[in-house]
């Protein structure tokens, strides 16, 4: 288990602690309060040290206020001590600040384990944000599932907070078939609105791709005090500038190298980097004319002027990516002590510590050399520099042989901050729900879905019932029935939600989950536009135009609730006939809720219908009547209703209805 220290101090074993397998609820409890203990350590070591200052402050200072009042041969002895007590208060102040970030750690550690908790039990309010996901319009699933905002699927994942793991979350979210960029450090820095790309092609990389990312999660999964400090180096970390700065440096890193075609400016600033010193210090010592080291000095800002536009922009572009810089040298720190047990896993360890010295220690080298490029801020500072020893072209040249070493890696690098964050989160997810597994893709076969133990992720755990569920084969569709709140809906969003999180490669809210690589189509939360002149009716019309139309394209997951709702019942009955034997002309597979207990005895759809529903019970009796329900998935059609007993509880009824 890490240690409660700083940053710096990472546990170098991170495989599972026996400790760390106890029930994730007692997990996180334990941790919380070691992080607390801690806190309260801290807080009375810095106590301690703010009393040490002030004596070793005063000791300091006392001996050099009394150099006036006591004789020159006491100086020596006041002098010294004086010093001694001056170091020691510098170096109780240093160590002050390191206890300060070790006591911001154990406080934030402390905040990570009780959202830990409050994720158990799916209490959003305590949650920090979810991380912002950029939805494009007409999405074919995104908000009918839940997947961004609050009390979302990406509410629930949390644990991500840098922008290359907003960009990978994304993509695995809302586009899960697309491949993460390989050399591409732009595309991983910005949330990119497009639509979901086709399912992979036979021989693609897609399959091995996600296997790899399941292997990986189990492995993270067992080690929660890696994952502890990954979430912890991203939340405590200096926040990254904004979008346009990372993009200044991540077009730097494009540009050619400069000094390499100038060389003869390196060789002067060498040269002159010599010369000026040296005569300047023969020239006080008499030894030379003054007129050699004014020649050195106006040889300097010379070069200076020919070069310090340039230095001065690339000093500024490699500046820009600081704040991000920061928070990926820890990450990539944590990368580089990945457990072993998994291909990708390796695959990232391997990327960060390549080249040597490797990525944690080249980003901060480039980070002292950009502090070093500050003294330009400073006219007292940067002109005798530059006059001396050509200050600028030294830099310039740090930073140019960072950039030819480096450059080409750093793509690789950010792609590695998204995916370990990633994989993190989904380890959490893991760790906290022992009893989820992982999909199993079928291939063409007929099989298409089933569950066993299926539940929909964003209930309470306590709270979420679980059932076991099969869609028929292309061709053939579920027809959902009940009353009105007995679980349609929900069991429609678990078995989109948890198709997601199997194409993510994440796992899922299910016992055994066994499906094709299809991705949803949803037809459930239509909204009408008062703006764009679009009426409910005509707004789940255009919806279902979209879903037909996908599944004429290639094989889809159908997803449909209560459709036609804006049109009265017997034109409802006939459109929703002609929008389903559309889509079982085609090799979509899926679901659909109906109140319409009729649809399925219809002449297109009675052999094509698999009829599964859900049932309440009436408790009580007179006035004091209520509904009860078990969320139990049953076999055949429902045989009840309850619209009019539910007007009669809310107090809207006569009094006269029946359910």
């Amino acid at each position: 288990m890490a240690s409660y220290g700083t940053k710096t101090h990472y546990s170098t074993n991170y495989q599972l602690n026996p400790r760390d397998a106890a029930a994730p609820r007692d997990y996180y409890r334990a941790r919380e309060a070691l992080a607390r203990k801690d806190a309260v350590r801290l807080e009375q070591k810095l106590l301690r040290l703010s009393r040490f200052r002030i004596v070793a402050f005063l000791a300091a200072a006392i001996p050099f206020l009394l150099l006036e009042t006591v004789p020159r041969d006491a100086w020596p002895a006041l002098i010294g001590g004086g010093s001694a007590a001056g170091l020691s208060f510098f170096a109780l102040v240093a160590h002050y600040r390191r206890i300060q970030r070790e006591l911001r750690s154990a406080r934030l550690r402390q905040t990570l384990n009780a959202e830990g908790l409050a994720r158990l039990d799916r209490n959003w309010d305590a949650l920090p944000p979810a991380p912002v996901l950029a939805v494009p319009q007409d999405h074919p699933f995104a908000d009918d599932l839940d997947l961004a905002g609050r009390a979302s699927l990406s509410h629930l994942i949390g644990r991500v907070t840098t922008a290359p793991g907003r960009s990978v979350l994304q993509q695995l979210l809302l586009d899960p078939f697309a491949p993460l960029p390989a050399n591409e450090a732009d595309s991983l820095l910005r949330i990119r609105p497009e639509p979901p790309r086709p399912i992979p092609t036979p021989g693609s990389t897609w399959p091995e791709a996600l296997r790899e990312r399941q292997e990986a999660v189990k492995v993270l999964a067992q080690a929660p005090a890696l994952r502890e400090d990954i979430e912890l180096s991203a939340r405590e970390a200096p926040k990254g500038g904004a979008a346009h700065d990372t993009r200044r440096f991540l077009e730097w890193l494009a540009e050619p190298l400069w000094l390499p075609e100038h060389r003869l400016h390196l060789y002067a600033g060498r040269v002159l980097a010599i010369f000026t010193p040296v005569t300047s210090v023969t020239w006080l010592l008499g030894l030379t004319p003054g007129v050699l080291p004014v020649l050195g000095a106006l040889g300097a800002y010379a070069l200076h002027r020919a070069i310090g536009p340039l230095a001065t922009r690339r000093f500024s572009a490699a500046e820009a990516g600081e704040g991000d810089l920061k928070t990926w040298s820890s990450l990539l720190a944590l990368a580089a002590q990945l457990p072993e047990g998994s291909v990708l896993l390796d695959r990232l360890r391997k990327r960060v510590r390549e080249p040597v010295p490797g990525a944690s220690r080249a980003i901060e080298r480039l980070i002292q050399i950009t502090d070093t490029a500050g003294a330009r801020r400073s006219t007292m500072t940067h002109l005798p520099l530059v006059l001396f020893f050509s200050w600028d072209v030294h830099v310039l040249n740090w930073l140019e042989r960072w950039h030819a070493r480096h450059a080409t890696a750093v793509a690789g690098w950010i792609k590695t901050v998204g995916e370990l964050e990633v994989l993190a989160a989904f380890g959490g997810l893991l760790h906290d729900h022992p009893d989820w597994g992982f999909a199993e893709f079928l291939d063409e076969s007929p099989a298409a879905f089933s569950a066993t133990g299926l539940g929909h992720p964003l209930l309470q755990p306590a709270r979420c019932v679980r059932n076991d569920v099969e869609l028929p084969v292309a061709g053939r569709l579920l027809l959902v029935t009940g009353s009105n709140m007995a679980g349609k809906t929900t069991l429609l969003r678990a078995i989109g939600v948890n198709q997601i999180l199997a194409l993510a490669g994440g796992p899922v809210a299910a016992v055994r989950m066994k499906t094709r690589a299809l991705l949803p189509w949803c037809a459930m939360r239509v909204r009408d536009s008062l703006e764009g002149g679009v009426s409910y009716f005509l707004a789940e019309l255009q919806r279902l135009k979209q879903v037909v139309d996908a599944a004429n394209a290639g094989p889809v997951l159908f997803l449909l609730d209560e459709m036609l709702q804006g049109t009265n019942s017997a034109e409802r009955r006939t459109a929703a006939r002609i929008v389903l034997s559309r889509l079982l002309e085609t090799a979509a597979i899926g679901g659909v809720t109906t109140h319409d207990l009729e649809l399925s005895a219809t002449p297109e759809l009675k052999d094509r219908v698999v009829d599964v529903h859900f049932r309440e019970q009436v408790v009580g009796a007179g006035g004091g009547r209520t509904l009860q329900f078990d969320y139990l998935l049953r076999p055949g059609p429902a045989t009840s209703r309850n619209a009019l007993l539910l007007l009669e509880i809310a107090g809207l009824g006569s009094g006269k209805g029946t359910p």
